[in-house]
């Protein structure tokens, strides 16, 4: 996790998820995939929820609920992997381009699966009580009684 973000768009893990996104909606933009919207919308939905959930999970400003998005985020990066197997199988894509978007995926799923194993680290809890003890002091400063 970087250090300090302010924001989700800094985590690394939401920048590879969002660039495999950004990679499966172009190639779903063409081709026979392009044609079959019920297995074109399991995918874009598959593949637009991990970024999502890691978004959302950051803002709960709580280790223990940001890893329970984490985990559902590489459950999406799972299914996605599965829908592409499936569009081999169908022939809309060829497997050489599943092999390197899956590439894309599994670095999403390395980035992830780290963010993970931060937030369930002691660590994190350190972090997210030193964050929770500034942001009270600074209320108290704020907004005296």
């Amino acid at each position: 996790m970087a250090p300090g973000a302010k924001r989700f768009t800094e985590l690394h893990a939401w920048q590879v998820c969002n660039t495999y996104k950004q990679a499966i909606y172009r190639m779903c933009a063409e081709g026979p995939l392009s044609r079959d919207w019920e297995r074109r919308r399991q995918l874009e939905e598959a593949v637009a929820g991990p970024p999502a959930h890691i978004a959302e999970g950051f803002g709960r400003f709580n280790p223990t609920e940001f890893a329970r998005f984490a985990v559902i985020a590489r459950a999406s990066l799972m299914e996605s992997q599965n829908h592409l197997r499936d569009s081999v199988d169908k022939e809309y894509i060829t497997s050489t381009t599943r092999g390197e978007l899956n590439q894309l995926a599994e670095e999403a799923l390395r980035e992830v699966t780290a963010l993970i194993e931060y937030l369930q680290s002691e660590e994190a809890r350190r972090n997210a009580r030193r964050a929770r003890d500034r942001t009270t002091a600074l209320l108290r400063v704020r907004c005296p009684r």
